[in-house]
């Protein structure tokens, strides 16, 4: 009977209630882009697996988010905002296809590259053009780059090789218009001056086992760039003719030039753990920021165009953001409710407080039903957990956690 009982129960929940999600804010961010034109407005793509992946926008620099539209996909690997039409977005998928939408992310359409794409920007010089790197299959693989025309309507494929077989990263020259650098597997960069109709080295200086992960164009003397290679980073200060490795990072994942301030530069760089790096003297030098955020959780950066001491990162803990050039940090997640919930506990002392887990994240308590989070310190290696019981009998709350390694 009491079975019967529960059944019927949700079943009118089912019929008749309305759940309203109360949090807590943040979750697996897989994507972030800023609106250049308007700082303030930001569009993250999270990853929303089995159903498909919405997308958010913010216009207040993440103080609250709202959901505008819905990807075909469950999960993407880069979103993108036009630079001349920023209601035009782009997300790439990681493979073949790219989605469009010209309504500021309200509907999308797929398209197919004539290739795999692992990077694509918007050329901020020409109206229309839109560039993607990445590769073919063509009985072997070859780093090839797509452009496009027409916002990503067209694209054509232009092979760089054939000592190359895969393609990863892309930046355009800010000052100079035709001009644009791709990074590419064994030690190959690759620079055009005519919109990518045609590609010349310019790896001067760069080991052959080197694979250059991000490329970034200085914004006040475009000869100066840097790469995040997978044994360090490399600056060249004839835009490509000759590379040195600068500093001893034995890998860095991503690098960053301020679009306001060109003396200042970010990286996220490996020694013995991923830390997030500052240079400011335009790349010449880094200096690790120990602020003590767990990168491995949200290991992903974007320069705030508008304060070059801004930056934020984004990944599974959500949206972060620094204002002081990470030395402290911020969650600016508000509205964003994504999170995957994987266990819940109530207090058996105080039925207001919830404990839950979120999935690549950590603990959350609540103290009124749910009204409010409060994200709990990290105490497990591997963060992530499949059990939370609190013990009956001592009148407080006492936690024990189960997790993979005990």
């Amino acid at each position: 009977m009491r079975q019967m009982t529960l059944l019927t129960l949700l079943a009118a929940g089912v019929a008749f209630g309305a759940w309203t999600p109360v949090g807590p804010d943040g979750g697996n961010v897989l994507a972030l882009a800023i609106d250049r034109s308007s700082p303030l407005t930001m569009y993250c793509a999270p990853y929303e697996y089995p159903g498909n992946s919405r997308v958010f926008r913010t216009q207040n620099q993440g103080a609250n988010w709202s959901a505008v539209g819905t990807l075909p996909v469950n999960s993407v690997a880069g979103l993108v905002v036009d630079r001349n039409q920023p209601q035009r977005l782009y997300a790439t998928t990681g493979s073949s296809s790219v989605l469009l939408s010209s309504d500021g992310g309200a509907n999308w359409r797929t398209v197919e590259l004539p290739g795999y794409g692992t990077e694509l920007k918007s050329d901020p010089h020409q109206s229309g053009r839109v560039m993607a790197v990445g590769y073919t299959i063509s009985g072997q693989t070859y780093a090839a780059v797509f452009v496009s025309t027409d916002f990503g309507s067209s694209w054509s494929a232009r092979t760089l090789g054939p000592d190359t077989n895969y393609g990863y990263c892309l930046d355009f020259d800010p000052v100079n218009p035709g001009v644009a650098y791709v990074g590419c597997q064994r030690g190959m960069v690759f620079r055009t001056t005519d919109g990518g109709l045609n590609w010349t080295l310019a790896n001067g200086g760069l080991p052959g086992n080197a694979s250059l992960m991000g490329i970034t164009v200085n914004t006040g003397d475009p000869d100066i760039i840097c790469a995040a290679a997978s044994d360090g980073v490399y600056r060249t200060t004839d835009a490509g003719a000759n590379w040195s490795r600068v500093g001893t990072l034995a890998r860095v994942y991503a690098v960053e030039f301020s679009p306001c301030a060109a003396n200042i530069g970010y990286l996220i760089g490996y020694d013995t753990t991923s830390h997030l790096y500052v240079s400011t003297d335009a790349g010449a030098n880094w200096t690790v920021q120990p602020s003590g955020l767990t990168l491995g959780k949200a290991n992903s950066m974007i320069a705030d165009p508008a304060d070059g001491d801004g930056i934020f990162l984004h990944g599974a803990t959500g949206v972060l953001h620094s204002d002081d050039q990470g030395a402290n940090w911020a969650f600016c997640n508000t509205g964003l409710r994504i999170a995957r919930i994987t266990t819940i506990s109530v207090s058996p002392w105080d039925r207001r407080r919830v404990y839950v887990e979120v999935e690549g994240n950590g603990i959350f308590s609540s103290s009124d039903c749910g009204a409010t989070w409060t994200r709990c310190e990290d105490f497990l290696s591997c963060g992530s957990i499949c059990g939370i019981g609190l013990a009956p009998g001592s009148g407080i709350d006492v936690l024990w956690a189960l997790e993979g390694k005990g």
